[in-house]
């Protein structure tokens, strides 16, 4: 999990969205909007919510867990076997967003 989240962490996906949005991918909150705002209240402390740290992100999967009455490491597994397929989604978006971005500009000249 930690290997996935330096990855996020490098490419600039570190963002409380981008994390809930891995919760969800990875089954550790439902695909509601109560549960997705009930994760974000967890994040309510982060000092920067697009640049979120490792520690916080430990610690809200395992306050996670603890709701869940699971443990750490079963959840961290779930976030770990979800990882590549999160990291593949998260890359092609900022993709598909800059080559948006780059042909909208081409085309207004």
């Amino acid at each position: 999990m930690e290997a996935i989240f330096e990855r996020l962490k490098k490419e600039g996906k570190n963002t409380v969205d981008s994390l809930i949005q891995w919760l969800k991918d990875a089954k550790l909150i439902d695909k509601t909007k109560a549960a997705e705002d009930k994760a974000r209240e967890l994040f309510s402390d982060v000092a920067d919510k697009k640049n979120v740290e490792f520690q916080k992100f430990k610690e809200v999967v395992g306050k996670i867990a603890d709701e869940k009455k699971k443990t750490f490491e079963e959840l961290s597994k779930n976030l770990a076997d979800e990882g590549q397929n999160f990291i593949t989604n998260a890359l092609a978006s900022g993709a598909s967003a800059i080559k948006d971005a780059i042909f909208g500009l081409s085309s207004s000249k």
